[in-house]
């Protein structure tokens, strides 16, 4: 299994479900990022390819060929509306560059394809009908934490991601400004993730590094730096956020996102306001309890609800820990392991004797 990061989407698409498998006894899978020897490469019965588009990826893609080793590929993201404003990902597939052209040649080739929505799968239906959708799960030793609540009279409003997602973010830092200028010091926005530079291009609010001794201000505006992956469940844990938000752009890109950040608040026991696009909604209807924002004003008059309103808040903590329990990867790695087992089987019948993974 070939990761083209060692992030976030490297990590619950590849580097997770390889360790829970080998764990499970149910394959030999190797996890590596972005290269493959030829050895494993010839040795595996299906290679599983997520860094796509590159000219590593067409060196491996032209090894499996060669030594007929059944290939295919993971998306996690709709790759033809990356937007411009986001920095790493805008440089790889915007259409100027061949990372497009060779990603879609290598969909069409793979044995299969696995999303992680439903409506990614739609849309990339048509360059590979062999397509199966693995939704995101959440490590359970790594979930279950302490939480912790500050008991300091003032709410705290969380979102999460890197300038990525700043866009999103940007869509409503005028109702936060808002929100927070009216409650005048008793309301603090946080970011976690974003560099402290970044934040200029979004908020006009103050920022304090320490809390005032005397009458308890520290400001409008936090940021939290991020942190390594596998320090990540804890931190966000840690931060105590009243109310988390998760704004999406409701566009082709937004509406192909996962719920895994509704996961990741639900787990660390936050109420959610979050975009009315396709993967929330999903969510909701499978149990999660979303504040379901349309525009402006439904953000302005549902978070103002959430901070003025505590028992719902403690109502959606419920409802969505009751949900996210169902969502851990101990409990469905054998429903994951099934989708490789039939795309191998479809090949070679047989491969029930080797089990060997890369």
């Amino acid at each position: 299994m070939i990761a083209r990061d060692d992030g976030g989407c490297g990590y619950f698409r590849i580097e997770q479900i390889a360790a829970f498998i080998n764990r499970a006894g149910l394959a030999n899978v190797t996890h590596t990022l972005r290269a493959a020897t030829i050895q494993q490469i010839v040795s595996a019965d299906l290679v599983v390819l997520q860094d796509i588009g590159s000219a590593s990826s067409t060196d491996i893609v032209r090894v499996c060929e060669q030594n007929k080793i059944p290939f295919m590929v993971e998306i996690d993201d709709f790759l033809h509306h990356v937007s411009p404003h986001n920095s790493a990902g805008y440089g790889a597939w915007n259409p100027g560059t061949l990372y497009i052209f060779r990603a879609m040649e290598q969909a069409r080739k793979a044995v299969a394809l696995t999303v992680s929505t439903p409506q990614l799968a739609r849309e990339y239906y048509p360059y590979n009908e062999n397509i199966y959708v693995r939704e995101n799960y959440l490590d359970k030793d790594l979930w279950d934490n302490p939480i912790i609540k500050r008991q300091d009279g003032k709410i705290r409003i969380g979102w999460m991601g890197g300038n990525a997602h700043m866009d999103d973010l940007k869509m409503i830092a005028g109702i936060l400004e808002k929100i927070a200028n009216e409650y005048d010091g008793k309301v603090i926005i946080e970011t976690f993730g974003m560099l402290h530079g970044e934040l200029p291009d979004v908020f006009h609010l103050t920022t304090q590094r320490d809390q005032c001794g005397k009458c308890g201000y520290e400001g409008q505006l936090h940021n939290l730096p991020g942190v390594p992956q596998n320090q990540y469940p804890l931190a966000l844990c840690s931060t105590g956020w009243d109310i988390a938000i998760a704004p999406v752009i409701n566009n082709s890109f937004g509406n192909c996102k996962s719920d895994l950040k509704i996961k990741e608040y639900a787990a660390a026991r936050m109420p959610i306001v979050a975009s009315n696009v396709i993967p929330y909604c999903e969510a909701a209807k499978a149990g999660a309890m979303i504040s379901l924002a349309e525009n402006a004003d439904e953000w302005y008059a549902m978070i103002k609800y959430c901070i003025e309103h505590p028992e719902a808040r403690d109502e959606m903590i419920r409802t969505n820990h009751k949900w996210v329990s169902g969502k851990w990867i101990q409990d469905n790695v054998y429903s994951v392991f099934e989708i490789y087992r039939q795309i191998i089987s479809r090949v070679d019948p047989l491969w029930v004797s080797r089990k060997s993974m890369v």
